[in-house]
């Protein structure tokens, strides 16, 4: 016979999808920002995006993005710089 599950065992169940879906579409929407912010700005630095996104860092996006073929990076000097594909 199955073992019963306690109403808090199947609420918890139900708690981490809805985090999951609210973490998605955050970054879902931060995906939409970064290609509206790089479209405006062609050659755009991490600094001044991660300025424009009001957030430390946002390595692990942009790798995201690049992975998906959708922004291309480019040193300049020193600087590195981000471009719509």
């Amino acid at each position: 016979m199955p073992a019963k599950t306690s109403r808090a065992q199947n609420l918890g169940k139900y708690r981490t999808k809805s985090a999951k879906r609210a973490s998605q579409s955050r970054s879902s929407g931060n995906v939409e920002k970064v290609l509206s912010l790089i479209r405006t700005h062609p050659g755009i630095r991490p600094s001044e995006l991660n300025r424009l996104l009001n957030v430390q860092q946002s390595d692990g996006l942009r790798n995201t993005l690049i992975k998906r073929g959708l922004i291309r990076k480019k040193k300049d000097g020193n600087a590195m710089r981000y471009y719509l594909v």
